[in-house]
């Protein structure tokens, strides 16, 4: 499948995803090629506009307690801020 989203993950998020469990990765690395793939409209995302400093941001869920907080950089680049769980 073309890429349509390319993702660029700050340094938090990298840390983050480094101190998780293989199994927590894996979910998150699945939910992240859904969306580089698909784009946020992708229904198992979950996908939530917040408002956010003067801004937006969205988050979208890896599964049902797991979610991850971006934002767009330009059109088709998304910059993944954090993750977080319920």
């Amino acid at each position: 499948m073309d890429i349509k989203f390319r993702l660029i993950f700050t340094s938090k998020a990298q840390k983050q995803l480094k101190a998780l469990a293989h199994q927590d990765r894996k979910q998150y690395s699945k939910s992240f090629q859904t969306l580089s793939e698909s784009g946020p409209t992708y229904r198992s995302l979950r996908t939530h506009r917040y408002r956010h400093k003067g801004g937006h941001i969205w988050g979208s869920s890896a599964s049902m307690a797991k979610r991850f907080y971006w934002h767009f950089l330009e059109e088709q680049t998304i910059l993944v801020t954090h993750l977080d769980s319920h």
